[in-house]
């Protein structure tokens, strides 16, 4: 990877690291903006640039972490994201706790191969706190935010969100550096694999940072609207309705190559896409077809809403300091 795209390598002992080490590493890392009680915060803060964006973009907004469960998030977050996006408040478990009573009950004896297949349960404040930062720059503060999502013109920023979401836990993945910040990433990301990660990178040299991320979030926008592979169409289209201005040229070569990227990194699974698109936006007022629903091109959308291009630009903006 290239320039603020990577983390710098850390270096450490893989799977043979102690659990007291990790502990202390966890205490060290602990500063201002960072939460003690979630594990691999202050580590992630420090060592991965998207994380500490999007943590930053959020404390900026009045966003802020509790460890109450609004809107019993955690018996389903699908439900509470509504919660979550109202109160301002993202939820997360003292999992750093946890640990501390696991390592007390034999000190100094177990290491994170132990932790392999039975670990403390994660935290995704990076997922929801990119939601909350999306919401509040496309939708601003309604006084009923489910009302907002659930009136029709507001599909697209909806979808929008958790396109957002996605992006951004894509490029915090990429920046992964070292088994120890790839094993607390893990414990705070739905991400677990970073497809098309090298070309990616490539297009970042390139491109530019800006337009790339510009660009990943176009992709999941369209797989989000359950399109499987993001055709040459919609990388031209995309370029000229990019908010960040005029993009680069590119080749005929470079465009085949950087849709096949976006192509391989906007996968997920089909079947847990749409049941879960279908039970958010069915809870509020849209039908059950919901391809139907989405059967809009979503580029052409942003294309008619004036409004959106400045909003946009923001988002980029956080992403790619």
């Amino acid at each position: 990877m290239h320039g603020p795209f990577v983390a710098h390598a850390v270096t450490t002992r893989s799977a043979d690291l102690g659990i007291a080490e990790l502990l202390r590493i966890q205490r060290k890392s602990h500063g201002s903006a960072r939460l003690l009680q979630n594990l691999g915060d202050g580590f992630l803060y420090r060592q991965n640039p998207f994380f500490k964006r999007m943590r930053d973009a959020a404390l900026k907004r009045s966003i802020r972490f509790t460890l109450t469960d609004p809107g019993d998030y955690f018996a389903f977050p699908l439900v509470a994201l509504d919660t979550v996006l109202r109160t301002r408040r993202v939820p997360y478990r003292a999992n750093y706790a946890a640990l501390i009573a696991f390592e007390r009950t034999r000190p100094a004896f177990f290491t994170l191969a132990d932790l392999r297949l039975n670990r403390p349960l994660p935290n995704y404040v990076l997922h929801e706190s990119a939601h909350a930062v999306a919401f509040h720059e496309l939708f601003g503060r309604p006084r009923d935010v489910a009302a907002a999502i659930a009136e029709p013109a507001a599909l697209l920023r909806v979808v929008l969100g958790e396109a957002y979401a996605m992006t951004t836990e894509y490029l915090a993945a990429c920046a992964v550096s070292g088994p120890l910040h790839d094993w607390l990433f893990s414990i705070n990301s739905y991400r677990h694999h970073t497809p098309g990660k090298k070309a990616v990178g490539e297009f970042v040299a390139r491109l530019g940072l800006p337009l790339m991320v510009w660009l990943i979030l176009v992709a999941f926008l369209e797989n989000n609207f359950f399109v499987e592979r993001f055709p040459r169409s919609a990388l031209e289209r995309a370029l000229e309705l990019s908010p960040l201005g005029v993009a680069p040229r590119l080749s005929s070569a470079e465009k085949t190559r950087l849709c096949r990227a976006l192509s391989l990194l906007m996968v997920m699974n089909p079947e847990f896409r749409e049941d879960t698109a279908r039970l958010f936006l069915t809870m509020h007022g849209y039908g059950r077809n919901i391809r139907r629903t989405l059967s809009g091109d979503p580029l052409e959308l942003i294309a008619t809403d004036a409004t959106l291009a400045p909003r946009l630009a923001t988002l980029v903006r956080i992403l790619s300091a």
